[in-house]
């Protein structure tokens, strides 16, 4: 038995009719009978009460009748939701990714998603990189959006920018008028740095070990914007990216490249290689990349 058995029973029983049922499913009317008989084969029971003047559901039709029409209407209801994700009527897309993405690159882009697609709910969840692997993995999140940071079997890294890590000074300090420092000019300097388990940190600490340099790190706050706070109340230089510059003009701050070494970090969306993600979630990926990407995807 399949679908087509139920929509037969359904439609007979709707217009007690073989011929006007026949003409509603556009077969001819032998067919129908057949699949009436193979509905009832298969259930073991008579549905139908058949004589030359009427059409009659016998007292098993009567009771397998709402049961009939519920596989009818869910089937059409599965098919209709179905049509819609696919043509992003409705569906979810859920992203995870650091602050500094979340806060700084992701929310006009959220905004002109939404416009496009108004039935689309949108999930962003904010955290570091261990976690933003995790909930990829699990299937938490569509995608994330992290610093590559190494191969991860069955994961797929596709680049959208290098994020450059800037010195952060008061704007009343003799620094924040220079083109540039080195991390040498910086060296005897009280710095606020992030905490040890960010990615930023993990970037620096790695430089810094390539270049036998140690920086006079006084504070360690988990968020950028807690350094910011800090630098601008008097705490000392502290350590920021370029994608926060937008976020930060606000403040009583500003920020200058460091060079020799430059420390980048490169940005990019890290998805589940063996998933297909959603079409709300591919068309999200599409807008990503048109807006940022800058290089072919790593397969890991």
């Amino acid at each position: 038995m399949n679908l087509k058995h139920f929509q037969a029973f359904v439609t007979v029983a709707r217009h007690l009719h073989f011929t006007k049922a026949a003409e509603e499913l556009l077969i001819a009317q032998p067919s129908l009978s057949l699949l009436i008989k193979q509905l009832e084969d298969g259930l073991g029971l008579t549905l139908i009460d058949r004589n030359t003047r009427q059409v009659g559901l016998t007292e098993m039709g009567e009771e397998f009748l709402p049961l009939a029409r519920n596989v009818v209407n869910d089937f059409g209801n599965a098919i209709a939701q179905m049509k819609d994700i696919a043509s992003l009527n409705r569906g979810k897309v859920s992203v995870a990714a650091y602050p500094s993405v979340s806060s700084n690159s992701l929310p006009e882009l959220i905004v002109t998603f939404k416009q496009r697609y108004p039935n689309i709910t949108v999930q962003i969840y904010e955290g570091i990189y261990d976690s933003i692997i995790d909930q990829v993995r699990s299937g938490q999140a569509d995608f994330g959006i992290v610093t590559y940071s190494g191969e991860i079997p069955g994961f797929i890294f596709e680049k959208l920018y290098d994020d450059e890590i800037l010195l952060l000074v008061p704007k009343s300090h003799a620094l924040a008028s220079v083109e540039s420092v080195s991390w040498i000019d910086i060296i005897d300097q009280e710095i606020i740095m992030l905490s040890a388990d960010t990615g930023v940190r993990r970037s620096i600490d790695k430089e810094m070990l390539k270049y036998d340099l140690t920086l006079k790190t006084v504070l360690e706050p988990a968020l950028i914007h807690t350094v910011a706070a800090l630098v601008a109340a008097g705490a000392g230089l502290g350590i920021t990216l370029s994608s926060y510059q937008k976020s930060l003009q606000s403040m009583d701050v500003v920020a200058v490249p460091i060079v020799n070494p430059l420390v980048t970090r490169p940005v990019g969306i890290i998805s589940h290689k063996d998933r297909q993600p959603t079409p709300a979630a591919t068309t999200l990926l599409d807008m990503l990349v048109k807006k940022l990407s800058v290089t072919p995807a790593i397969h890991l």
